[in-house]
């Protein structure tokens, strides 16, 4: 008797919390708006000044290779948003919270470049750096981002707007691991990323 007492009364609990979560459901879809994506393009490397150390023998400590250049190469990723939908005044844009995934490689080819370096002899000048050996650079962003849109030419059909520029920036961690399968060579390292995003999103 006190099992299904027990039960009956755990039956009334879910019920009346169901009933109650199910308009907060839908005042919560109302004000909210998510999506899933994913996304590719193109990622435009730019020369890059190289810091390295100089193992035993070479003559020099540390050094500096100038306006290394890095391949450019597809990028592909994955995101997932959601955007505040409610606006007080209709000059006010919409506010969106972004969590972003991009993925894409920089690597190095053979090439000689202009460098500077610390001597162990003095009256010694490092002049450049030669690269022989190709390095395979793979990069991976996970980034947080805060957005803005302004809805225009909304519809009954479409109360959102049927197209909407957007800007935004994030802020997230960079990793960057570097291959050299010549000489069985694996780094890896971690840096802060920053980002900025401009769009025009229509349906």
């Amino acid at each position: 008797m006190e099992r299904s007492t027990w039960v009956c009364a755990r039956a009334i609990v879910l019920t009346v919390m169901a009933l109650f979560l199910l308009p907060l459901q839908a005042q919560a879809e109302r004000n909210w708006e998510f999506s899933v994506g994913a996304f590719g393009g193109k990622a435009f490397n730019s020369n890059e000044d190289v810091k390295f150390n100089f193992g035993q023998g070479s003559g020099f400590t540390t050094g500096t290779a100038y306006g290394v250049n890095l391949n450019d190469s597809p990028t592909f990723g994955a995101k997932v948003t959601a955007w505040y939908l409610p606006r007080q005044y209709k000059w006010q844009p919409q506010i969106g919270l972004e969590l972003d995934y991009t993925k894409f490689t920089a690597d190095l080819n053979p090439q000689t470049a202009g460098a500077s370096g610390t001597s162990l002899t003095p009256g010694f000048e490092l002049g450049s750096v030669a690269f022989t050996t190709p390095q395979d650079i793979s990069v991976n962003v996970l980034a947080a981002n805060l957005l803005f849109r302004y809805p225009i030419w909304a519809t009954p059909e479409l109360p959102q707007g049927r197209f909407y520029p957007y800007i935004g920036a994030g802020l997230g961690v960079q990793r960057a691991h570097l291959s050299v399968p010549m000489v069985s060579h694996q780094e890896t390292s971690y840096s802060p990323a920053i980002q900025g995003m401009v769009g025009l999103k229509f349906f």
